[in-house]
């Protein structure tokens, strides 16, 4: 997934947000600009916490008013909070499906509870959850009407799996893509 995103990440001519699920792929792909064979586009990153949210914006905002490309690294907080309009994010990747934190409290409790009625707690918890945070990451490069963008997810579980078939009919009309083993596309 990561050697796909940087050949990818060479298509971005303006605004582009890339989007992990843990800070520690974040910082795997943030390594991989400082080898050789990426290191063209090391000048054109911006990873979440390596500055200010405001600091990384305005630089993010400034490079592509100046015709330049910038892309931003970011996790959940980015995924939910940002508004990209125009070319300030004609491009989004999503590294892997944003599925919420099996540990979180209230999740496990709502989960275990489900499980004691004989539901289950996947199907009527988790899927719904992440198909609506999938929608609000995709949602980044679409901030009005006029905004055109492209989404790439590498998660292949969103077209293998019944339950990401789910998910991409909660999702706007987008035209559906998938990537051939020899880098062509073909409509799905």
């Amino acid at each position: 997934m990561l050697a796909a995103l940087m050949v990818d990440l060479r298509d971005v001519k303006c605004g582009a947000l890339v989007l992990f699920t843990s800070r520690v792929q974040m910082r795997q792909a943030q390594a991989l600009l400082e080898r050789g064979a990426h290191a063209e586009l090391r000048d054109v990153v911006m990873v979440q916490g390596d500055a200010s949210r405001t600091l990384l914006l305005r630089r993010h905002a400034e490079r592509v008013q100046a015709g330049g490309a910038s892309i931003l690294f970011g996790l959940q907080s980015f995924g939910e909070g940002l508004d990209l309009p125009g070319e300030l994010c004609e491009w989004v990747f999503i590294t892997k499906l944003p599925f919420a934190s099996p540990s979180d409290p209230v999740g496990q409790a709502r989960a275990d509870w489900l499980k004691g009625q004989g539901r289950d707690p996947f199907s009527e918890l988790v899927v719904p959850a992440t198909g609506a945070r999938l929608l609000q990451w995709t949602g980044r490069a679409l901030r009005s009407e006029t905004d055109e963008a492209v989404v790439v997810c590498y998660d292949a579980r969103l077209l293998r799996q019944s339950y990401g078939r789910r998910m991409l009919k909660g999702l706007p009309p987008y035209r559906l893509q998938q990537r051939r083993p020899d880098g062509t596309l073909q409509d799905v």
